[in-house]
């Protein structure tokens, strides 16, 4: 494992948004001046003090920073996540959330907490000749994540509790999504029997959860990703519709008005 491929460390956000970091999570924190970002298809402004976490970075474009802008980013890939983050049912809740919106506000104090975790991931990536370097580098990304943890539950507490089996099926089924697994199957009973749950089952988990059924994040991943295909003008429509595994023309055309509101000509036009 290439340490310096899984943990990247940029001063600014010319990165987010593209393939380079397409499979890390990105943790920003905010310096000085503003940012406006689209992330999900929604606008976000990322302002002095404030930190964000984008959760899958290739859902992220529209990056407009004010000339005064300054910020620290830190993307750590998802395969390196896995070694550091602690393992806690909070994850599952907190990766929801900021999949709605990726912004947290910090008061003083946790803007201190925030920049020192972050300062101790800088010093740890940089200091190679650590004896223990790698334990020593996922231990400053433990207590980065930790504070994390801390400075969302602060917005979030007293929304229901996530059981530990809800948690681990959310976790399962999201990990599905994100590797692409919508393109080839979007029916709710691909992903039930691939987790050993029946469909009712998953979908009354995903309501409790994240406010929406199973059916919703399958369709929303798939429109997010057609999105990204359909501006994409060196990519015909037929080849679009083979790559999601539609039937037919016709009905690429369907589903895109249904869940995108337009039709796909509509992402041609100048």
């Amino acid at each position: 494992m290439n340490t310096w491929q899984e943990v990247i460390i940029e001063k600014d956000l010319s990165s987010l948004g593209t393939d380079k970091v397409k499979d890390h999570i990105a943790h920003i924190y905010c310096d000085k001046g503003a940012c406006q970002v689209v992330f999900n298809e929604k606008s976000f402004t990322i302002e002095k003090g404030n930190c964000a976490i984008f959760t899958i970075t290739k859902l992220v474009h529209g990056i407009k920073p004010t000339k005064d802008f300054k910020c620290t980013c830190i993307y750590v890939s998802s395969n390196y996540i896995a070694l550091a983050n602690p393992y806690d049912n909070y994850q599952v809740k907190g990766t929801i959330s900021l999949f709605n919106n990726p912004i947290i506000s910090l008061n003083e104090k946790r803007r201190e907490i925030c920049k020192n975790d972050f300062l101790q991931v800088e010093k740890r990536l940089k200091n190679t000749e650590h004896h223990f370097y790698e334990q020593a580098l996922q231990s400053s990304l433990r207590s980065l994540f930790i504070d994390y943890f801390d400075f969302h539950y602060q917005i979030t507490k007293g929304e229901k509790h996530i059981s530990s089996t809800q948690a681990d099926l959310m976790r399962k089924f999201f990990s599905m999504l994100d590797k692409g697994e919508y393109k080839k199957n979007r029916e709710l009973t691909y992903y039930a029997d691939k987790l050993f749950v029946t469909s009712k089952y998953l979908s009354k988990v995903c309501k409790s959860v994240s406010g929406f059924s199973a059916n919703y994040w399958i369709n929303r991943f798939t429109s997010i990703e057609l999105q990204r295909y359909l501006k994409d003008t060196s990519l015909s429509f037929t080849q679009i519709s083979e790559e999601f595994c539609f039937s037919s023309l016709s009905y690429f055309s369907r589903y895109v008005y249904k869940f995108l509101g337009k039709r796909p000509s509509v992402y041609r036009e100048k």
